[in-house]
């Protein structure tokens, strides 16, 4: 398998204001066993109330355009396997971690809220014929990074105030 990330950017307006609406009578899930850390994160599982919002059809045609033009290709069927939002603040982290290592999903994580001082936060690992390399992402809000879900990232700490928040949203796909 090769390893692949494809950055590009979407309007986040609309999704912030979905996700600020559907996560307002939730509570947010244990950390237990994830890999969101810190004592200022929350998480919340957004798969059921997600699943079918017309707002994920616009994520869906940014993946299948994407991964066409840089991959050569043809997506039949994008289907959402999981949805969730992180909130992070101060001293916030993601361990180093993969979402499965199947081949025909793929995982994106779009970038509502990125605190200005938050440079190089997001990393990941490739391989490169025998070496393995790691890379630093300078997100920015309404970046979405689009990669295989047997790629290995995370986030560094968040190291100042504000709020950095994320949906992240893993899809199967045909060929």
């Amino acid at each position: 398998m090769n390893d692949w990330m494809i950055i590009d950017s979407i309007n986040t307006k609309p999704f912030s204001k979905m996700v600020k609406k559907t996560i307002e009578d939730m509570s947010p899930i244990s950390l237990t066993h994830k890999s969101t850390t810190g004592k200022n994160a929350k998480q919340y599982q957004l798969f059921d109330r997600l699943k079918h919002h017309t707002m994920i059809n616009k994520v869906k045609e940014i993946i299948s355009l994407n991964l066409k033009k840089h991959l050569g290709y043809k997506i039949n069927n994008l289907k959402l396997l999981s949805a969730w939002t992180v909130l992070g603040y101060k001293n916030t982290y993601h361990t180093l971690h993969r979402h499965n290592s199947k081949k025909n999903h793929v995982s994106s994580v779009i970038y509502l809220k990125v605190p200005k001082s938050d440079k190089h936060s997001f990393y990941y690992l490739h391989q490169q014929n025998e070496e393995i390399f790691c890379e630093r992402l300078n997100p920015k809000e309404g970046n979405i990074f689009i990669f295989p879900v047997w790629l290995w990232h995370g986030v560094y700490p968040q190291s100042e105030r504000g709020l950095r928040q994320t949906l992240n949203l893993d899809f199967e796909y045909e060929l």
